[in-house]
């Protein structure tokens, strides 16, 4: 029986064969490519290969192209019947070139601008003025400079020679190029650049289409849907073979690229393609939609427009199909009666084992089908899915939509220790999360999910602001094995609350802020006073204010105008603030009459300061008016008097200022001449002492904690001393950066050991960096005051963290 059934299927099968077509010789068709042979036509190379092509009755010859070569136009002229071409397909049909787009390859399209960042180029705006090597058919990343607001008249182009050595070589500031090829070259160099993708921007172009024209597919309508099947099955074969794939390009269509060249092209494909995901050639109209409205937006394309007879319609070939397959169906239906009779008698023998067989397989179907919902839902997600083994530190799953996040692959993420995918002080922050996480477990606690916030660096060399959720879970014995997590790009949260803060700021600064001088208003005086004088009476510190009259102001106002008077009032601000040092303060007291504040400052140092300050504004010209002059009195805070009594005091050496002649300092009367008690030593320089009891005596922990001591007392001699705003921020920036180190290699440290408390100092630390960020923004905002800074490192650094925080540790860490 069994022979006579394999004799009838023979049958079958060339009656079929007969009935559908004559059997005939290949055709032969030619593909012209639009680049030279590379990784980047893999799914040709692999249809002719693998005999796909041949399997559907063609004889396909496949041609590359040089930078002159145009694909459209070879194949609109008939030179060749398919062509490979971007998005610019679209512009060419919409201009009466009649071309119909088959297949999209590439979900994303590969194309970016490639920077040097040796020129300080360090974003896209970077390039206005730059010299561009731009290639045809780039309208997508035209549309990308367009809207990062890049004038494009402000550019220089230059013809493109798709050689990178001239970006190496410095010809060219940027260029056009595939993210799949030319890095790998830039890379090998060890060259440092920047890398625009239009994604960015919500630019996402489809790229490599492949296409014909209407005229291929109206007289060769099976012709053109069997090339485009055994492509896209061809292309489905290299995605998911690309050794093979790679060793086949070698050796038959030459060695422009080396093999592993050709593989970095396709680990960089992979992402692009998607084809785990989605289905090769896949292309949705809205989606060209769009990008015939990125072309209209850049002056392109006319609107209105129609997309109609531009993307292929498979049911044209799919009619002409049917009304074959009816007529194969009347020769074949007596032969398919006989067929089913024999059908009949296996299905009841394998009735009884399918039922055998029925639990099992429905028991696989819905584990299958659970496993699919699941793995749908992680590579779709626009968040990153990952998991990562406890005992390795290294992730074991990390989801596609880490490209879109990070621009590096999955399998670029996997390949290295989790603690690389994030800064050092965030990746600290997280190892003292997961210790703290661990040690709740195995001490019998519940342990809920945990968010926090971590950078993480993007390919590019930006930093990522992303929110991390994370889950413990352990093996069938209790033991914590692996960590589920979910990461989420909080950019766009980041910038609002950024927006919002600066509105805050805003807000408090024109509550804070007198709105003709910038100077502080009276209210904020008010209450900034009151902390200066408590840090005064509790460190010792001497603490000094002078107050600043302009000489004839009424005249001023009286001859040139309020306008004009407003402008001196402005300009005396300026000259204050051109004198005074960064922890000083200025404040419009009322009408003429201004403070200067001045912290940890004796009334020695206030008076030469206040001269200063005189000189510098009778020597100020101001136009239009001449010479202005000033009169200013000068008090010391004498502990414990009330702030009243202090001003009056200041106030009455004004009084006297203005009556002995004007343009002149005053003092205090009861802390003036031969009665002035000795200059504080403080006045001069506050100075954190190191003593050798505060060693733990650890090497590494003692010797950072003396060099913090000596950058806090250098930073703190540049404040006091009025250095240049540049010289300080150096002091600032050294200071932090060595502070990270710090905290950073005592965590190594007290991990090491097994310290228990080092989730809770882990903590403490994160808290003390956020607090000298903070410090830092008000240096650089000009809004910091010594006595913050000194209560900073004094108390809360030496005091609390230093001397109290840190002995915790010390017999744990100490020399044996």
């Amino acid at each position: 029986m069994g022979r006579g059934f394999r004799y009838l299927r023979l049958v079958l099968c060339l009656l079929l064969g007969l009935a559908l077509r004559a059997e005939k010789a290949p055709e032969r068709v030619v593909l012209q490519l639009k680049w030279q042979h590379q990784f980047q036509f893999a799914g040709y190379y692999a249809a002719r290969e693998q005999g796909y092509y041949r399997e559907a009755g063609l004889d396909v010859a496949i041609v590359e192209a040089d930078p002159i070569l145009d694909p459209v136009r070879e194949v609109v002229e008939g030179r060749a019947h398919f062509g490979v071409s971007n998005s610019g397909l679209l512009l060419a049909r919409l201009q009466g070139q009649p071309v119909v787009v088959l297949a999209a390859i590439f979900q994303h399209s590969p194309l970016v601008l490639i920077a040097r960042t040796d020129v300080g180029i360090g974003s896209v705006h970077d390039l206005v003025g730059r010299r561009l090597m731009l290639e045809r058919h780039a309208e997508e990343l035209l549309a990308y400079l367009q809207q990062e607001g890049v004038p494009l008249p402000s550019l220089q182009p230059m013809g493109h020679s798709f050689d990178p050595t001239d970006l190496l070589q410095g010809r060219t500031d940027a260029l056009s190029a595939y993210s799949s090829d030319e890095p790998f070259f830039l890379d090998r160099a060890g060259f440092r650049y920047q890398t625009f993708t239009p994604r960015s921007a919500g630019i996402d172009f489809y790229g490599d289409n492949l296409f014909t024209t209407e005229a291929e597919i109206r007289r060769h309508p099976d012709r053109v849907r069997a090339f485009r099947e055994a492509s896209m099955r061809g292309w489905r074969y290299a995605m998911t073979h690309p050794e093979a794939v790679a060793d086949l390009i070698l050796a038959r269509y030459g060695r422009s690229h080396s093999r592993e060249h050709l593989l970095f092209e396709a680990r960089q494909m992979a992402p692009l393609l998607r084809p785990e995901l989605v289905e090769m050639g896949y292309m949705h109209e809205g989606r060209w939609q769009h990008i015939a409205d990125t072309y209209a937006d850049l002056g392109l394309l006319p609107r209105p427009y129609s997309l109609q007879g531009f993307l292929y319609d498979p049911d044209a070939a799919d009619r002409l199909t049917r009304q074959r397959l009816k007529l194969a169906l009347i020769l074949i239906l007596p032969i398919a009666a006989l067929l089913g009779t024999v059908a009949l008698v296996i299905l009841g023998l394998n009735r009884r084992l399918a039922r055998a067989l029925r639990t099992q397989a429905e028991l696989g179907t819905i584990i299958q089908g659970n496993e699919r919902r699941f793995r749908f839902i992680a590579e779709h997600a626009a968040d990153v899915i990952w998991t990562m083994d406890i005992p390795s530190g290294r992730f074991t799953y990390v989801s596609p939509s880490v490209f879109q996040l990070r621009g590096y692959t999955p399998e670029e993420i996997m390949s290295r220790p989790a603690s690389e995918a994030l800064t050092p002080e965030s990746a600290a922050l997280v190892r003292a999360d997961l210790l703290k996480a661990m040690a709740e477990w195995n001490a019998g606690r519940s342990v809920a999910p945990r968010a926090m916030e971590v950078d993480q660096p993007h390919k590019d060399g930006r930093l990522i602001p992303t929110e991390v959720v994370t889950t413990l879970h352990a093996d069938a014995e209790g033991h914590l094995v692996s960590v589920l997590g979910i990461s989420r790009d909080i950019t766009l949260r980041r910038q609002a609350e950024e927006r919002l803060r600066l509105e805050l700021q805003a807000l408090e600064e024109a509550a804070t802020t007198d709105l003709l001088t910038h100077a502080w208003n009276r209210r904020h005086f008010e209450e900034a006073i009151e902390g200066e004088i408590h840090r005064s009476e509790r460190y010792g510190h001497p603490l000094s204010l002078l107050i600043l009259d302009i000489d004839h102001f009424k005249r001023v106002n009286d001859t040139f105008g309020h306008a004009e008077g407003d402008r001196v009032l402005r300009q005396v601000a300026d000259c204050v603030r051109g004198v005074i040092r960064v922890s000083d303060s200025l404040t419009r007291w009322g009408g003429e009459e201004f403070i200067v504040l001045m912290p940890s400052t004796g009334l020695a140092n206030a008076q030469v300061l206040a001269e200063r300050i005189r000189e510098g504004i009778a020597a100020h010209a101001f136009e239009g008016i001449g010479t202005v002059t000033v009169s200013l009195g000068l008090a010391e805070y004498l502990p414990p008097s009330r702030l009243a009594a202090w001003l009056e005091r200041a106030d009455q050496a004004l009084y006297r200022a203005k009556h002995a002649g004007r343009n002149r300092v005053e003092t205090d009367p009861l802390r003036r001449d031969g009665e002035v008690v000795a200059e504080h030593p403080e006045s001069s320089f506050l100075k954190l002492v190191w003593s050798p009891a505060y060693r733990c005596g650890n090497v590494l922990i003692d010797t950072q904690h003396e060099r913090l001591f000596r950058l806090a007392n250098e930073l703190l001699d540049a404040l006091l001393s009025g250095r240049p705003i540049d010289e300080i921020a150096a002091f600032v920036s050294e200071l932090l950066a060595d502070v990270v180190q710090h905290f950073h290699d005592e965590e190594a440290i007290l991990a090491a050991r097994a310290y228990p408390g080092l989730a809770d100092h882990a903590r403490k630390h994160a808290e003390l960096v956020a607090r000298a960020l903070q410090l830092e923004q008000a240096f650089r905002g000009g809004t910091l005051s010594i006595g913050s800074l000194f209560q900073f490192l004094a108390h809360d650094v030496v005091a609390q963290h230093m001397l109290k925080a840190d002995r915790e540790f010390f017999p744990l860490v100490g020399a044996p």
